[in-house]
């Protein structure tokens, strides 16, 4: 929609941005508000602009100490040993010491096997339709 100035809403919000980064000249900014004052839409557009633009210029919260030990101390709790850090798991078959841990022998001829390709004698959990942990798959 235009109005008598022959501008619509869209080059409205490019003088209201403008208008918000400080840009805009005097007359643009006094038509905007005029525009802003009948018009819901452009109105909006401003004030989620606006916030957009102030959560911009927020920072990051500056570093502060943990306080985790002082404040658990202080209440009494006895403070948890860290949790060591999880160990590696290698991507192993069945037959080189995976899962099964080196249990499994390959599958004799004919003898049943998941899809995976491995032996039925796998503890991989696959021949109960869990995913495949080995490293094993069929070709």
């Amino acid at each position: 929609m235009y109005d008598s100035d022959g501008m619509d809403c869209q080059g409205y919000r490019e003088v209201l941005s403008a208008r918000l980064d400080g840009e805009a000249a005097d007359d643009e900014r006094a038509m905007a508000e005029d525009h802003l004052a009948g018009c819901a839409s452009c109105r909006a557009f401003t004030d989620g602009a606006d916030r957009l633009g102030r959560l911009a210029r927020v920072g990051p919260a500056e570093p502060v100490p943990d306080l985790t030990d002082r404040v658990l101390a202080a209440l009494g709790v006895a403070v948890p040993a860290p949790a060591p850090p999880p160990a590696a798991v290698p991507r192993l078959s069945c037959l080189d010491g995976g899962c099964c841990g080196g249990s499994a022998a390959p599958a004799p001829v004919g003898a049943a096997t998941s899809a995976c390709g491995c032996a039925s004698t796998c503890g991989c959990g696959c021949q109960q339709g869990a995913p495949c942990r080995c490293a094993v798959r069929a070709a």
